[in-house]
């Protein structure tokens, strides 16, 4: 699991969930889940259906082998005396202060998450396997990037076992894009071929 204070994104925003995740890290791990009867953001509209048994036992957790699509968005916010607020897209608001208006106006920085995810959960509260997408547009004191994360699970057919691209385990970059600085995990295969 990662650290629950993203301080700052370590500068380079380093995918977290939500947790998703995503988030929908988690995720993010993206895409926690954090009691029954709470659902993943993207989820609720599934669960309400139940069309194919999506949550049969009611506990607000996609069901084992089911896989499900999601997709939500998210703000990150901080300023420049370390403190921070984040609406994670589903109700739940983390952070040291209550609202962006109670940070420091003058060095604030704002972070728009928009995660997709594709995978199971298997009946617990944190996606098992699949994909994290996160796209993240910075704007603010001291940043002003944009992002995209691509995260894959060891199941899936990208996954390389490349252990410097390694987070959460079994789940690794896919691609790591930062405006200005291109993919830093620099695919196998180029596009194209």
């Amino acid at each position: 699991m990662p650290d629950n204070n993203p301080s700052k994104l370590e500068h380079h925003h380093i995918a977290y969930i939500l947790a998703l995740i995503a988030i929908g890290i988690a995720v993010f791990a993206l895409v926690q889940v954090s009691s029954a009867g709470t659902v993943v953001p993207g989820q609720q509209k599934q669960l309400d259906k139940n069309t194919r048994g999506i949550d049969s036992d009611a506990n607000g957790i996609p069901d084992a082998g089911v896989t499900v699509n999601g997709k939500y968005t998210s703000l990150y916010a901080y300023d420049a005396s370390d403190d921070w607020y984040w609406d994670l897209g589903d109700g739940r608001i983390n952070g040291t202060v209550g609202s962006v208006d109670a940070l420091d106006q003058d060095t604030l920085t704002t972070c728009d998450y928009q995660v997709e995810y594709r995978g199971n959960f298997e009946n617990d509260p944190f996606l098992d396997s699949g994909w994290i997408t996160n796209n993240i547009n910075c704007s603010g004191y001291d940043d002003n990037g944009k992002y995209n994360y691509f995260i894959v699970h060891e199941t899936d057919p990208r996954y390389r076992g490349n252990p410097d691209w390694s987070i959460w385990g079994t789940w690794e970059y896919h691609g790591l894009t930062v405006s200005g600085e291109g993919n830093l995990v620099r695919p196998m295969t180029p596009a194209g071929i």
